[in-house]
């Protein structure tokens, strides 16, 4: 995801559960030029999630009209913030083993459209070391301490408005809520239809081509290889990455097999227009393909030249056992 991102404005408030309080700031955050790298990462951790999720809401959706709301003044901003925050507050403290959280409310524009983000930064438990003096004697030992995320990790809680659209997302985390685990955001305080998210449409089309493929044939081979490499072109000429495209794109000519990829994906859900915005894997890992034997042994290749058949060759032996040969090795590094 290359957008370009310009942050206007940054509150802060924080849900300390651990003492059944929340603790609002007045004051935005200093956006002076080198020191909001922490900001920086996290907002952009929290657009590149795959695991972004599309909600289905009326134009008049109270978080709709909030982030609308806050886009009006610094005042606004803070009111609508602080009810939010309170809403939230009300909802965890009800949920099992929640940690204290900082929710970090964002006023920004993505490719010139204004957003509203507002990322819930859980606190994670870690060992630290204290040092105490009782009596003239001194004594270090550890103590459990709950700290931010670091500024690399990927944003477990999420609500991402695009308020030009009207469009409302979240990213959810499990938690356990009455003794079984499940998700709250969506389905206690939004309550909103979700749409696939971009891991989900890209698993579908992993399983629907495999799938039509086994009926049809159309593949010499495993077809997953030839989604990757469809794939890598699509994000190289930097083209939207529309998975019922890409499916029915690995199927080739085969009339029969691309009307069955569309009939299976349309079922699940797939729209022709449904686009893949976050693709859920690196692009090293897209140019690359594993061929995983029956003993376990691994043989990592480029996608292409597996493909292609460079510098590998299989053969029959006369048991029906297949021989892999690899060509043109200058150097074996184990690792």
């Amino acid at each position: 995801m290359n957008n370009t991102i310009i942050i206007d404005k940054i509150l802060i408030h924080m849900l300390d559960l651990e003492h059944s309080k929340v603790i609002y700031s007045d004051t935005f955050i200093n956006l002076v030029e080198g020191t909001t790298e922490y900001y920086d990462k996290k907002i952009e951790k929290c657009l590149e999630n795959t695991g972004i999720k599309e909600l289905v809401v009326g134009s008049q959706h109270h978080l709709l009209q909030a982030a609308r709301n806050m886009l009006e003044s610094d005042e606004t901003f803070k009111e609508e913030s602080i009810k939010i925050t309170q809403d939230l507050f009300n909802l965890c403290t009800k949920i099992e083993e929640m940690p204290n959280a900082n929710l970090m409310f964002v006023e920004l524009k993505v490719d010139g459209k204004k957003y509203i983000l507002i990322i819930k930064l859980n606190y994670k438990t870690m060992p630290m070391s204290l040092i105490e003096e009782v009596d003239g004697k001194q004594s270090i030992r550890f103590v459990n301490q709950q700290i931010l995320p670091n500024k690399t990790t990927a944003v477990e809680e999420a609500i991402i408005i695009n308020v030009e659209d009207s469009i409302l997302s979240i990213i959810e985390k499990r938690f356990m809520i009455d003794g079984k685990p499940g998700y709250y955001l969506n389905e206690q305080y939004i309550k909103g239809e979700p749409k696939l998210t971009d891991k989900q449409k890209m698993s579908i089309v992993n399983k629907v081509v495999k799938k039509v493929d086994s009926q049809y044939n159309v593949i010499d081979g495993d077809p997953l290889p030839v989604v990757k490499k469809e794939l890598v072109d699509l994000v190289m000429e930097h083209r939207p990455v529309k998975p019922l495209e890409l499916a029915k794109k690995v199927m080739g000519d085969d009339y029969n097999a691309s009307e069955e990829v569309e009939t299976i994906m349309k079922d699940l859900g797939i729209e022709e227009d449904d686009e893949i915005v976050n693709v859920p894997i690196s692009l090293d890992r897209m140019s690359r393909c594993k061929l995983v034997l029956d003993d376990d042994r691994i043989i990592e290749l480029n996608v292409e030249d597996y493909l292609d058949g460079i510098d590998i060759e299989k053969e029959i032996d006369e048991n029906g056992k297949t021989k892999i040969i690899l060509k043109n090795i200058q150097d074996i590094v184990v690792k």
